[in-house]
């Protein structure tokens, strides 16, 4: 220590400021190993619109509002909503792009220098289509058709444009617009179609797509239509009467299922099971008591498919009239039951039938003719048979058969000629009467001809072919006539005549 004690004060002084200037350099080099990190953000990248990307953003700006824009090449700018940083300036930002194409530069921007982020390819979204339709429609009667068209999950994008709904030919049934949906990535269209007849129905929508959403085809779904507008029907008289039979016809859709029907009263079974035949079963019930019923049909396919359907009907008793046919034969008259009517030999006669209750009629025959559906086929020689037409009654009408007796007598003979009907012909005209090659009557007779009137107006003409013809030589009236001779018990005799006026 000095004298004057002033020395130790000063190396005091001297210690004191080297000791802060050493602590200026520890902290300078202390914040030289930790450095502030750099602002930034992460999540943000190629996508689809209307899926969302998660943005991270870093150290930007404590409590700072931060905005995300993105510019697109076209010089379309879309944005994100606004979110505050905490207080260490750290956000997340959510952001679902809107259009499809190229974003050349992203910003965050904020009270403090913005982000800026690289460019991004914005994809369509993909869809998925369906067409939505009931089981079962009841023809003439309107029946919704729904179509959605779905952005695929998570996108949120309501599709727009139009889809097209076709049937199974590919023919067009509806085009419609496209309603969005409540933003879950869905939209909406629908229709009301009302079939006109039964049958099976196809549905297929095709969605054409925007400048955002892929096009896409649906699923094909089905319709049956049916008079009732469930898969089965019920065929049946609403008033019955005891004793009399009435069929009960079941339909299932589509006609196409196989399987089998019953028929049921008061839900009691009263067939057995009855194999379906082109979606049809068919059974002859006869009412027993009189009363108010309900009657009913039920079916199960070879599939496992099942349904029923029921009706009211009301049975009453008393006395019945016998079922009416009515026999016509084709291009005839009408046919008396327990008459006896003559037919030709080798012949097959048409009948047109009806009957009062509506019920079909079956023929049956004795003797040698034979009855294939509602004809007649006659034997080739004379011969006598029984006819009977029976009807199994409905609708308040009781069975009937009736009866009619057939004598098969000659066959008529007939040949099918090239001779032109009588008439006015220019004098010097040649006329075939028959062709070469043409065949004889349909009883195999050749048909001869002669002129029977006035040889000096016409002659007979016999050429090397094989065919007839005549000649018109004069003014006035030629007649010429074709014959076959008959064939014993079996066919008559054949003649043709016609008459030609020269002129």
């Amino acid at each position: 220590m000095s004298k004057n004690g002033l020395q130790p004060r000063k190396l005091r002084g001297l210690t004191i400021r080297a000791f802060a200037a050493s602590a200026l350099v520890l902290g300078a080099l202390g914040l030289a190993a930790a450095p502030a990190q750099a602002a930034g953000a992460t999540g943000y990248g190629n996508g689809t619109v209307g899926v969302n990307q998660t943005i991270t953003a870093t150290e930007i700006c404590p409590s700072a509002q931060l905005a995300f824009t993105a510019t697109y090449s076209n010089g379309v700018t879309v944005s994100a909503p606004s979110v505050y940083a905490d207080i260490n300036g750290n956000a997340t930002i959510y952001w679902a792009p809107t259009i499809v194409g190229q974003i050349t530069q992203a910003t965050i921007g904020s009270t403090c220098s913005p982000v800026y982020l690289g460019g991004a390819i914005i994809s369509q979204t993909q869809t998925t289509t369906t067409v939505s339709t009931p089981n079962n429609a009841k023809v003439g009667q309107a029946t919704k058709i729904n179509v959605t068209v779905q952005s695929n999950s998570p996108s949120a994008y309501a599709p727009t444009g139009q889809v097209v709904v076709k049937d199974v030919n590919g023919a067009t049934l509806q085009t419609m617009g496209l309603t969005p949906g409540s933003g879950n990535g869905q939209s909406y269209a629908y229709y009301w179609w009302t079939p006109a007849t039964s049958g099976t129905f196809t549905f297929q929508a095709t969605y054409s797509g925007d400048t955002n959403a892929a096009t896409s085809v649906s699923p094909q779904d089905f319709i049956s239509a049916t008079p009732t507008g469930t898969p089965i029907t019920l065929t049946h008289p609403t008033t019955m009467t005891t004793g009399i039979p009435q069929t009960l016809v079941a339909t299932v859709y589509p006609t196409t299922v196989q399987g089998s029907a019953g028929f049921t009263l008061n839900g009691n079974p009263i067939s057995a099971s009855v194999p379906l035949v082109n979606g049809v079963a068919t059974f002859q019930w006869t009412p027993t008591a009189a009363g108010a019923f309900t009657l009913g049909a039920n079916y199960m396919t070879n599939q496992g498919g099942s349904g029923s359907t029921t009706d009211p009907i009301t049975v009453v008793s008393g006395p019945t009239s016998n079922d009416v046919i009515t026999v016509t034969p084709a291009g005839g008259s009408t046919w008396s039951p327990n008459g006896t009517y003559v037919l030709g030999a080798s012949s097959t006669t048409n009948f047109n039938v009806s009957t009062l209750s509506g019920a079909k009629v079956t023929l049956n025959d004795s003797g040698p003719c034979t009855s294939p559906g509602l004809a007649v086929v006659t034997p080739a020689s004379t011969a006598n048979c029984t006819l009977s037409f029976v009807s199994a009654g409905g609708n308040g009408y009781a069975p009937v058969t009736q009866t009619y007796n057939v004598t098969v007598g000659l066959g008529q003979q007939t040949a099918t000629l090239a001779a032109p009907q009588s008439g006015k012909v220019n004098v010097g005209r040649t006329l075939i009467l028959e062709s070469p090659g043409q065949t004889d009557t349909n009883a195999g007779q050749n048909i001869t001809w002669k002129v029977t009137t006035s040889k000096k107006i016409c002659a007979l003409g016999f050429p090397a072919d094989g065919s007839v013809t005549v000649k018109i030589k004069k003014k006035g009236n030629c007649t010429v006539q074709g014959s076959a001779p008959a064939v014993p018990g079996v066919w008559a005799a054949y003649s043709v005549t016609r008459t030609y006026r020269g002129k």
